[in-house]
């Protein structure tokens, strides 16, 4: 049998890549089968058969309708935002395709494959995080941990610089800031090296912004100038609008290297020649770019740190290549950003040094490293409470965003009403303190309560979210000896026979046709019959819930809930959580109590009165001015 070496995945949204650890625990790239370090993430869905890479986007200038890419910006999305063969999959049998093909590679160069780590961008939520180990479970992967990308490549850079022991352990302190900009996804975060400790301090970040954002204003670009020379917009042509992307792709690169290019488009037999800039370019996108330097202030602001405490900046992704992005991070953090590690390569091989450090962490044996290494939750975990001033909803955040993990928190909440026989827990992420701007992620009920319970009764929520991504919520009624668990568990989403059955195609690299049946049940599937058919418009809505400039946390849903307590309920997927009552609510108290004032309703017309008083002495106010203004037209009702 095969020795099953350290590996990690890093599935991006342009380009994927894989690494693993060889024997004297140096990491290594795995080629794929083109010879290749980088696999595009891209899937070409044939009738019969499946093909990942570099065929795949050749395919999109000519069969666009077959093609899927970029699709980790629509991971938690209930379906990918462009229809294949017209049909609707979700991202994460798309994704599955790609690390499908990942696995035959590293089969190929290492004769077998164990347990793998696979990266997320570390702004991802946690719906998008299980979504993620699915697609690996899909692809017939043993997802070891799903692991933040800046963590990984935190984990490079020691590699690289020699910061690293034999064991694995930094040698020195230093605190590093990684901005991570790639094709989709853009990263900032704060992580302080020490020896035998990785800690994350903070992270903020923008999961749709990328160098993809950067390519399509050069498509705006030149499709201006076409329109103006051919009365025809070449946006509309799907077709087209692949062959311009390609030409903006070329056109960014070539800009990096040199100030001026030329990108060339043609349409049935026309081709238009327009110059470009680096000037020009860098002003088009000047907007883009800043998103990403307020994100950067937010993060050390958010981490009560200034640049003189940052000892080095490390650029990763690819595109970090750009000019502007390291002339900006210059201005803004007055030193010069650390290129030392290969921005397409660093987070692959920082995550197999993670699955080597997880895997020595299992050893039955004696560990190899005393070093430890401290992630943060990304988004803020909480309850749905009752404010006790306003009586509206309102999260209760008992996780703070950026609170070092394990944690465990407490708070104690109230009951709403005078003999309350139930309580209802919500679970909610993200940092808005209005509950439709979060994600729910789970819901149980404490059942049962003995009657004539108080109004006012004291409920104690615990949460404890553990380095895995497992969350549990306990629920205690204090006196009454009822109570119920939660937890939530981020590698379990799609059931079991739902993961075998889709994991038979992907794993054949069948055709399309071979999706058919399994695309057909998803599509009945949805709670309403109608995601499957969403209009672009309702796409593009879908997407603005997930992240860019004054957008609110995702809301895709996805964890799984299993209810442990008195009369435990088990919902299946297909079920959507009975609707929380008024006599199940809680209300905030302890530290979140906000001091109340009772105020007496008064009777509706005593209102009204008050109103036709005010609109009259409104009226004789303006009157007394124009009779002051122009007392020829207007004279005074009366004498002084």
């Amino acid at each position: 049998m095969a020795r099953q070496y350290p590996v990690g995945i890093d599935l991006g949204t342009t380009f994927s890549t894989a690494a693993w650890v060889n024997e004297s625990g140096q990491t290594e790239i795995i080629r794929n089968s083109e010879g290749e370090l980088l696999t595009p993430s891209v899937v070409l869905f044939e009738d019969r058969e499946l093909v990942v890479g570099k065929e795949a986007r050749t395919a999109t200038t000519v069969h666009p309708e077959l093609v899927a890419e970029w699709v980790k910006r629509d991971m938690g999305l209930p379906y990918y935002s462009r229809p294949i063969h017209g049909r609707r999959l979700p991202p994460e049998v798309i994704q599955a395709c790609i690390l499908r093909k990942l696995k035959e590679d590293i089969v190929f160069e290492l004769g077998g494959v164990g347990r793998v780590v696979i990266t997320v961008p570390a702004y991802f939520d946690e719906p998008r995080r299980k979504r993620t180990a699915d697609a690996g479970e899909m692809a017939g992967l043993k997802v070891l941990d799903i692991v933040n990308e800046p963590t990984a490549a935190a984990l490079s850079f020691g590699e690289t610089l020699g910061c690293l022991a034999a064991d694995g352990e930094p040698k020195e302190e230093m605190t590093l800031l990684v901005y991570d900009l790639g094709g989709g996804t853009f990263d900032a975060t704060l992580l302080r090296l020490a020896p035998g400790k990785i800690e994350t301090v903070a992270t903020d970040g923008d999961v749709m912004l990328g160098g993809h954002d950067w390519d399509l204003r050069l498509v705006d670009h030149v499709a201006q100038r076409f329109k103006k020379l051919h009365k025809r917009d070449p946006r509309e042509d799907p077709v087209i609008i692949n062959r311009a992307l390609a030409a903006a792709v070329e056109a960014k690169h070539a800009l990096s290297a040199r100030t001026r290019t030329i990108m060339h488009i043609e349409v049935a037999g026309q081709t238009v020649e327009v110059p470009v800039t680096r000037r020009q370019f860098e002003e088009m996108t000047a907007d883009l770019l800043e998103r990403t330097a307020y994100t950067t202030r937010q993060l050390l602001a958010s981490a009560k740190l200034q640049w003189k405490d940052v000892s080095r900046v490390l650029l990763v992704g690819g595109s970090t290549r750009m000019p502007m992005v390291g002339r900006m991070l210059r201005e803004l953090s007055g030193r010069e950003p650390d290129h030392s590690v290969n921005p397409d390569e660093a987070v692959a091989r920082g995550a197999a040094l993670f699955a080597a450090y997880l895997l020595d962490k299992e050893s039955g044996g004696r560990p190899k490293s005393g070093l430890t290494i401290t992630n943060v939750n990304s988004h803020g975990l909480g309850v749905e409470g009752i404010d006790p001033e306003t009586m509206r909803k309102k999260n209760v955040v008992l996780i703070p965003r950026n609170t070092p993990l394990p944690a465990k928190f407490t708070e104690r909440f109230v009951t709403r009403s005078e003999n309350q026989r139930s309580i209802a827990v919500q679970i909610l992420e993200g940092e808005s303190s209005a509950p439709d701007e979060c994600t729910a992620i789970g819901r149980t009920v404490v059942r049962d309560l003995p009657e004539g319970l108080p109004k006012n009764w004291p409920v104690e929520i615990a949460f404890e979210y553990a380095e895995n991504g497992r969350l549990t919520v306990t629920a205690d009624v204090p006196g009454t000896h009822r109570g119920a668990v939660l937890e939530i568990e981020r590698s379990v989403g799609f059931a079991d026979d739902d993961l075998a059955r889709w994991q038979k195609p992907i794993d054949e690299a069948a055709g399309f046709d071979a999706f058919e049946s399994m695309v057909q049940e998803v599509m009945e599937q949805s709670a309403d019959g109608r995601n499957a058919e969403m209009t672009p418009e309702e796409i593009e809505s879908m997407q603005a819930e997930f992240g860019g400039p004054g957008a609110g946390p995702a809301r895709p849903g996805g964890w799984t809930p299993f209810v442990a307590g008195p009369n435990p309920e088990k919902p299946g997927p297909e079920r959507e959580p009975p609707p929380q009552t008024e006599d199940e609510s809680l209300v905030a108290g302890g530290s979140h109590r906000i001091r109340s004032v009772a105020r007496q309703r008064l009777p509706r017309w005593v209102g009204l009165i008050g109103h036709v008083i005010a609109a009259m002495l409104g009226l004789t106010l303006g009157y007394l001015i124009l009779c002051q203004l122009r007392p020829d037209t207007f004279p005074f009702p009366f004498s002084w």
